[in-house]
């Protein structure tokens, strides 16, 4: 192997390693109030100038009454809450339903869900310019919300987020498994 390869590979392995350092996430706190929600803020930063695609696994037990939110904003504070001036687009199932909420606008797109165990895989490519170019997403592998993959909308992807927070509703333990990453580098949280 050529020296200068070599150099690259220690260079993206040293920057894989900060990156997956700094995605660091706290556990769910427990929920003070009767619908226990909890929510738990973390780093994640996409400002990656050659990101091509931008992923999220959502797996959880889901039931007609729990719910969980994965929402993605710019934390422009600085102060690691991702406030709810500071959010941008939301991904999720809620009692029953999955939804995609442009929460600057409100405009929404769902998709009937089932209950028992599911899992979306969502998978968005960007252009050379970082905005959305195509999207798939399925639910346990069938194609979903077919209205947002034909053309995707600007708001599935911003390269300013570096936030994201998780909101979790429901007496039933949803068993959660959210998995976000940009090219691979993952924010991954694992609720039992």
């Amino acid at each position: 192997m050529a020296a200068i390869d070599i150099e690259r590979e220690r260079t993206m392995t040293l920057a894989t390693t900060l990156l997956a350092a700094a995605l660091v996430v706290p556990s769910m706190p427990p929920p003070e109030y009767d619908d226990c929600e909890v929510v738990t803020n973390c780093v994640f930063d996409v400002s990656r100038h050659d990101a091509k695609v931008f992923s999220v696994q959502i797996e959880l037990d889901a039931t007609p009454t729990n719910g969980v939110s994965v929402v993605f904003g710019h934390d422009a504070d600085g102060d690691g809450i991702l406030s709810r001036l500071e959010e941008t687009m939301a991904i999720g199932y809620d009692c029953g339903e999955w939804k995609i909420v442009n929460l600057v606008t409100g405009n929404k797109f769902l998709h009937a869900g089932t209950s028992g165990r599911v899992a979306l895989d969502w998978k968005l490519r960007l252009n050379g310019s970082r905005t959305p170019h195509s999207l798939t997403a399925t639910m346990n592998g069938q194609p979903v919300l077919t209205q947002l993959c034909q053309v995707p909308p600007p708001f599935l992807f911003d390269p300013t987020w570096n936030a994201a927070k998780i909101i979790q509703r429901g007496q039933s333990n949803p068993n959660l498994q959210v998995v976000c990453s940009v090219d691979n580098i993952p924010l991954v949280i694992r609720l039992r």
